[in-house]
Formats: C-alpha cells, sequence, structure tokens
C-alpha cells in the first residue's frame, strides 16, 4: 500500500449531514467519486449503525409525508370529480423501519461502504462528559448522538488500523472540535466538509499517482462525450417518467434554482450537456458484471415550469399568482464499458444501462 500513497487515510468516516447533502438517492457527483477512489485504493469508507439509523429516520419521515400527500391529493381530484385511479391506503403500505434499515444496509454496503458496530460503552462516561460541556457536547448539553458515534469510529479506527491515519467528513462545529477524542488515542484526524473530501483525498496521493488519475478520468470523459447525443437523447426519453418531487425541490439546488410554491405543471425538459463523468462510480443496491466497468455520467436538463405562489393583493388579500419558471436539475445516467480494456487505458463498447 506505501507504494500509492502519501499520507493517505486508512478509512473516511461520514456523519449523518454529509449522508443528507449526498441527497436522498445518495447519488451526488462528489459521492460517486469518492466511492470510485476509495473502492479503487482500498480505503474504507465508514458509516456507524447510528448514522444508518438516522439517515433512514429521514426517508422514512419523507416516504410518510409523500404518502399523506398522494391520498390528500386523490381526495381532492375527486371533489372535483375528476377521474382518478382507486387507489385505496392499504395498496400502499410503508416498510416497516427495520425492514427499511436492513436494505438500506445492504444496499450500501453492496457499493462499498463499511457499517461499524456502535460504540456501546457505560452511559455515565458521556453524562459527565456532557456536563464538563467537552466537544461534540454543547453549551445545553446536547451532542450525545454524536458522541457515540465518533466513539463508535474511534473504536473501529483503534481495532483495525495500527497507527491510524482518518478522515471526518462533517460540516458540524461541534463534531469539527472533537479532534481531542481521536488524539488521545494515538489517531490522526482531520475533518473537511462533503465539497473538500474529493480534491483532499488527491492532494494526499502521491503526485505520479494524482495526476494519472486526472489523465484517466479526462481521457475517459472525452471518450463519453463522444456518445453525448445518444446520451442527451436517451435522457429526453426517460426524464419525464422518472421525476421526482425531491429531484424537482431540491434543497441542493443553487438559489436561482430553487422553487418557492407548488409546481402546477412540466411544460419542457430539455438536456443541455454532460457536466460530469466518473469512472468506478456504483450503482445501488445493483452489481456491475465482471467484465463491465461502470461510468456515471451526470447530465444537467433544464425544466420549464409552472409555479403557483401565494402573495398579498389589494386589501390585503392572501391571493395565489401563477409564474412560468426556468430551473436546472442534474440526472444521472449509468453506463458501462468493456472493464479489460479498461485496465489498459483503452475505452470501448459504451452502453447505457440505466438513468436515476
Amino acid at each position: 500500500m506505501a507504494g500509492y500513497w502519501k499520507h493517505l487515510p486508512y478509512a473516511v468516516y461520514m456523519d449523518t449531514n454529509a449522508l443528507r447533502s449526498a441527497g436522498l438517492s445518495l447519488n451526488n457527483p462528489w459521492l460517486m467519486e469518492l466511492l470510485s477512489i476509495t473502492n479503487k485504493y482500498g480505503i474504507s469508507l465508514c458509516i456507524s449503525e447510528l448514522v444508518l439509523q438516522e439517515w433512514c429516520e429521514h426517508i422514512f419521515e419523507i416516504l410518510k409525508d409523500n404518502r399523506q400527500k398522494l391520498f390528500s391529493s386523490i381526495s381532492l381530484l375527486k371533489d372535483y370529480k375528476i377521474q382518478v385511479p382507486n387507489i385505496e391506503p392499504q395498496e400502499v403500505s410503508l416498510p416497516q423501519k427495520p425492514e427499511l434499515i436492513e436494505t438500506v444496509k445492504q444496499k450500501l454496503k453492496n457499493t462499498g461502504f463499511v457499517i461499524t458496530k456502535n460504540w456501546d460503552a457505560p452511559l455515565s462516561k458521556l453524562l459527565n462528559e456532557a456536563v464538563e460541556k467537552r466537544p461534540p457536547f454543547g453549551h445545553k448539553g446536547k451532542g450525545l448522538c454524536d458522541a457515540v458515534i465518533l466513539e463508535s469510529y474511534i473504536k473501529h479506527a483503534k481495532e483495525n488500523f495500527p497507527e491510524a491515519r482518518v478522515l471526518v467528513i462533517s460540516k458540524d462545529k461541534a463534531v469539527k472540535s472533537s479532534e481531542d477524542r481521536f488524539k488521545e488515542h494515538g489517531i490522526s484526524v482531520e475533518f473537511v466538509d462533503e465539497s473538500e473530501i474529493v480534491e483532499k483525498l488527491k492532494t494526499l496521493l502521491k503526485n505520479n499517482v494524482a495526476t494519472l488519475i486526472e489523465k484517466r478520468k479526462s481521457n475517459l470523459k472525452k471518450y463519453i462525450l463522444t456518445h453525448e447525443p445518444n446520451i442527451l437523447e436517451y435522457v429526453v426519453r426517460q426524464t419525464p417518467l422518472n421525476i421526482t418531487d425531491w429531484m424537482l425541490d431540491s434543497s441542493l439546488a443553487k438559489e436561482e434554482d430553487r422553487i418557492y410554491g407548488t409546481i402546477e405543471r412540466i411544460f419542457s425538459v430539455k438536456p443541455r450537456k454532460i457536466t460530469k463523468v466518473i469512472g468506478g462510480a456504483p450503482t445501488y443496491g445493483e452489481e456491475t458484471p465482471q467484465d463491465r466497468y461502470p461510468v456515471g455520467i451526470f447530465v444537467e436538463i433544464e425544466l420549464d415550469i409552472l409555479v403557483r405562489q401565494f402573495g398579498f393583493g389589494l386589501f390585503l388579500q392572501y391571493v395565489p399568482r401563477e409564474i412560468t419558471k426556468t430551473i436546472k436539475r442534474s440526472r444521472m445516467v449509468h453506463g458501462t464499458i468493456d472493464a479489460e480494456k479498461e485496465k489498459r487505458d483503452v475505452f470501448d463498447d459504451f452502453r447505457i444501462e440505466n438513468i436515476t
């Protein structure tokens, strides 16, 4: 391993807020690129059981909320005598939380994540730290889950890596102030935001390896761009069938592309360009055949939509208004190329697999 690294970490640990920033489908470009690096160079990309549980709780609440919206919409349409499929609530059941956790866990493990055991030391230790306001505990004693997550990562690093070097992805100030927890166990740690993690790993690789990665990445993108017309045409055919509320009303969108109001209608969908190509990008819950090399292709699309907003009119009446808005979003096309040729830096036999 030493021949490939400069000071590359043995493990990268993720906080729950990092998973949230990757979006509900976990196919944000930074995470795809991170997985391609960690899988290729044998770095453990870890989340604790508690992070998994918090993430699944977040997903479950969104599923529950959207299920209620579905039946509220059906009821409203029926009130206006508009014909809709007769869907009964018992026909749309949500998975039980343990089932959801196990399903998500297996998908993440198949993609390259390591799920670490929760730290199970006596609660009294954490209670004392909460009173002392030791990071990540705040001035009101908040931070119990964060403390358990960090101690879980410390335990994992101690048990698996001699002279451990690790990175922790988090934007939480209290978590990022917890360096001493790691240092007192002889663990070298650095905290980074998700927007910095990929570049951070590249800077830690030896210069010749980092240069090789960038060259291969550039050559792969040039090859994929030769197929851009077919990819964009595929996106045109598939996108209207796959647009979801959380994609349209994404919290990850830039300010100018945010939606304030209710989406009434989508007028058009236009794919504009390929923005990013990531070799080795995994597909959650699916295994790529041994003879195929996975490629993640991010395509910028432009949507013209009708949005209903509410504002104050004459005499301070609360009145609706409809506006047409153009927004930009991103779709990920999953493709593959010949795996044996890719090992020799030859890119051939491109196939489109699916879109998310």
